[in-house]
């Protein structure tokens, strides 16, 4: 019997397109709350724009954030995997700025296009940092403790060694006693490949780019397969 449902966001519960998600979304999602299926979002986002995404639903969602370095539950912390304070202020002197990623904020060093809270120096950031984007996409000679979670020719992401969605999932379902046999997982990106491994049920979806799913089953959307899965 299925009992956990982990989502990606953008490209799959949020079309590219929009920037909201659909009232169709929002009531499977809270359909699935209220028969006891624990919902799990799992994103690349940081904490606050998810809970802004979600509203009112929020309380009731696992949130798997910024690609597995934090999750959040009822506004508490279930887990987190912090960046090493001392290698990323070194990053961020190497390429004049970057944008560091808090529990609740987002806080703008020097150089980067990223909205945020503005901080001289990184010593004024007064949480764990648990994400950083550089303003190149043009990283080398990374230290073993950071990942790319993200890449394109104008920004890089990273996370912490060792954190990705499949590491953060992996955590929810064993605090949750959920067997990956009960897990159901939705993806459509690269960074989404750890996750849909970890889970029995992965699914990708039918318009990803992505070359790395290889033959996993394909969702014309998320809301379809819920309805064939849980008959909502």
């Amino acid at each position: 019997m299925l009992r956990m449902v982990f989502c990606d966001v953008d490209g799959t519960l949020l079309p590219k397109t929009e920037e909201r998600l659909s009232a169709e979304t929002l009531s499977a999602l809270r359909r699935l709350t209220d028969r006891g299926i624990l919902v799990v979002i799992a994103s690349g986002r940081p904490y606050a724009q998810l809970k802004n995404l979600f509203g009112p639903l929020f309380y009731k969602l696992i949130f798997l954030c910024m690609d597995g370095a934090l999750v959040m539950h009822k506004n508490c912390v279930l887990y987190k995997k912090r960046l090493m304070k001392c290698k990323t202020k070194d990053l961020i002197a190497q390429y004049g700025g970057a944008a560091v990623y808090g529990r609740e904020q987002i806080y703008c060093v020097g150089n980067t296009p990223v909205a945020g809270k503005r901080v001289h120096i990184p010593e004024e950031i007064p949480e764990d940092y648990l994400k950083v984007e550089l303003p190149t996409g043009h990283v080398s000679g990374l230290h073993e403790s950071f990942r790319v979670a993200y890449q394109n020719e104008h920004t890089t992401e990273l996370v912490a060694a060792g954190a990705d969605k499949g590491a953060a999932a992996r955590v929810i379902m064993q605090k949750f006693g959920v067997s990956p046999d009960q897990a159901i997982a939705f993806g459509d990106g690269e960074n989404d490949i750890p996750l849909l491994c970890a889970v029995g049920h992965p699914y990708r979806m039918k318009d990803s780019l992505c070359t790395g799913f290889g033959d996993l089953p394909t969702a014309e959307s998320v809301e379809s397969v819920l309805r064939k899965q849980f008959g909502i």
